[in-house]
């Protein structure tokens, strides 16, 4: 998916911003909310491109996005590359202020970019500017498909526009929902999204830890489904989340199916040892405690070996594990 221009932009700011080891120009990594608006101005009239706010509003009547205004004052200019960028900047930050009624996508989306930043930061979080952002930019996706667009490629195009992984945005912010039992705006969201996302199994996932809040003995059965559905999908983190809700309850059965499917995904000693923490925390549960300490036992073995060696395909504690949680 070819990312556009703006969304370039957030996307070095927020590198730089993590990284400020990372080369890039001032006007490239530039905060360009907290300019003055006789600053753009100023900045643009470098260019040869001489503006008040009137004249701006005039020209930005005439065309439907930033983007557009942008081709209109370099439709005939010679400058370079560099310098385009930096105009394209600073039209775009003066559109954003002052056409209100009219943001284009590339605003849309450089908003909920924005709001998705700042909720990281956590110190500068606003709830509700956030879920605006996102009400936004989930009216922009039913609008599209309303006009026959398949929803998966609406979402796909328009999520070029954004410099975050949108698709894992939702999925961590959603996560956060549940846990902080906002569940009313977790099923929400999951139920407005989910035509749109093309790895269905992570949001399904939700769905059962939604599911756990209210009805937790429903949950195995669901994880049961998810495993039919998408254990052999060689996905090992996901294999690794779905015994959550087993090693509280769950059938022993079901653990052994997914293992039979997970153990060939593992690749380095890290992945193994997650395998065996769950193991021994549901046999822990069972209060198996024979079966338990045999995979303690696996554990200690293998603590000298560093957590990303390979792990052969005939290792015998591999095996050794399968024959411990068989009954």
């Amino acid at each position: 998916m070819e990312i556009e221009r703006r969304a370039l932009y957030n996307l070095m700011r927020m590198n730089w911003l993590v990284d400020s080891s990372i080369a890039a120009e001032p006007w490239q990594v530039e905060d360009y909310r907290s300019l003055p608006l006789e600053e753009l101005f100023s900045r643009l009239s470098a260019h040869d491109i001489r503006l008040n706010r009137n004249d701006f509003l005039a020209f930005a009547n005439e065309v439907d996005t930033p983007e557009e205004l942008t081709d209109y004052f370099l439709e005939e200019s010679d400058a370079d590359t560099v310098t385009q960028d930096q105009i394209y900047l600073l039209l775009f930050e003066l559109w954003r202020r002052l056409v209100t009624d009219r943001p284009s996508l590339s605003i849309f989306c450089d908003e909920l970019d924005h709001q998705i930043h700042l909720y990281d930061s956590e110190e500068a979080r606003d709830e509700e500017a956030l879920q605006n952002a996102i009400a936004n930019f989930q009216e922009i996706l039913d609008e599209n498909c309303d006009k026959g667009i398949e929803p998966i490629e609406v979402f796909e195009s328009i999520c070029s526009d954004c410099a975050n992984d949108i698709e894992s945005f939702l999925y961590d912010y959603i996560t956060d929902l549940l846990q902080e039992n906002h569940e009313i705006y977790a099923r929400e969201l999951l139920e407005g999204f989910s035509p749109y996302i093309r790895d269905s199994k992570w949001f399904d996932y939700l769905r059962a830890n939604l599911l756990f809040l209210s009805d937790p003995e429903s949950t195995q059965k669901y994880i049961d489904s998810l495993i039919d559905a998408y254990g052999d999908q060689a996905d090992l983190d996901f294999n690794l989340e779905l015994p959550t809700f087993m090693v509280q309850g769950g059938k022993w059965e079901s653990l052994v199916k997914l293992l039979k499917m997970t153990i060939p995904l593992i690749v380095v000693e890290d992945d193994f040892r997650s395998v065996l923490e769950i193991c021994a925390d549901f046999f822990h549960y069972l209060d198996d405690e024979k079966r338990e300490e045999k995979i303690q036992k696996i554990v200690t073995k293998r603590e000298h070996l560093h957590p990303e060696s390979i792990v052969s395909r005939n290792d015998p504690f591999l095996a050794e594990l399968m024959d411990i949680v068989k009954k």
